[in-house]
This record gives structure tokens, sequence and C-alpha cells, in this order.
């Protein structure tokens, strides 16, 4: 995967700019969250990967940028195996979840639902 510089998708680095500005209201973030699955990037993981860890995986926000995150992982049919073992809580369910319905096949051995 090519690494996209943040100025060729400024609609993406605008979602980011909401979703890490801590005066945004949070309905624009929650917003911007779901809103995200629709870019992709190596950078762009990386910034996703930051929030989830910032939001300790289990926040609203966290499972909105999760779902998000797995909604990429299935479009583009693979998943980052280095950050995977970090999901925890309901961002993990949340992955979980999307991936089973979308993309079961890119879940990771002993880690099915059920």
């Amino acid at each position: 995967m090519t690494t996209t510089p943040p100025s060729e998708d400024p609609v993406a680095v605008q979602l980011l700019a909401i979703i890490n500005d801590p005066t945004a209201p949070e309905g624009d973030q929650l917003d911007a969250a779901m809103d995200l699955e629709d870019h992709s990037g190596a950078w762009f993981e990386q910034e996703i990967f930051e929030i989830l860890r910032r939001e300790d995986f289990s926040s609203v926000l966290a499972q909105m940028c999760a779902a998000s995150l797995a909604g990429i992982w299935a479009r583009e049919d693979r998943i980052d195996e280095k950050f995977f073992p970090e999901l925890r809580r309901t961002a993990l369910d949340e992955v979980l979840g999307i991936l089973g319905a979308r993309a079961p096949h890119l879940i990771p051995e002993g880690m099915q639902e059920g």
C-alpha cells in the first residue's frame, strides 16, 4: 500500500481534525468518525490507531472509529496485522462484527466471534 500524503485527501484531513479537536461537539466528532471509512492510506490508518489508543478502545468515539477502520479493511481485503492484536474492548467487538459480516476471512484465527 502506498502512503498518500495528507494534502492529497483534504476531506480525510478535515475529518481527523474534527475528531482530534477537543472543542468540537461530540455529535460532529461521531459523524466524522462514521465518514472515515470512505478514505484510505497508511498515514490515515495510523491516525485512526492513535485515536483508538487515546480513547482506550472503549468510548463511543472509539467504537465509531473502529467500525470505519473495519470497513476500510473489508473494502481493501486486508487488515493491519501489527495493530490488530492491540484492539480490545468495544473497539475489538466492533471490528469483529464488521469483518464477520463483510470479510470473515480477514479475522485472525482464534478471534472469531461466538
